[in-house]
């Protein structure tokens, strides 16, 4: 059995330093990573086999989207 490395991320907005905030990353294999509350029903959410949706406050995407320079 093989492991994939481990991923490793960069914080780019969230302003706590603890590990239970809204938070947004960037990784080293080019993609983006969430953490936030989690959401499990909502009207039109359709969540497929392994997939998890999280809930972000408006200002910690904008902050993403500033620091991501887009």
């Amino acid at each position: 059995m093989t492991t994939q490395p481990v991923m490793t991320l960069q914080k780019i907005a969230g302003d706590c330093h603890d590990r239970d905030c809204p938070t947004v990353y960037v990784s080293d294999r080019g993609t983006v990573v969430f953490q936030g509350d989690a959401v499990t029903e909502a009207g039109g959410l359709r969540l497929g086999d392994g997939e998890q949706a999280v809930e972000l406050p408006m200002s910690v995407v904008r902050e993403a989207i500033s620091a991501l320079g887009t």
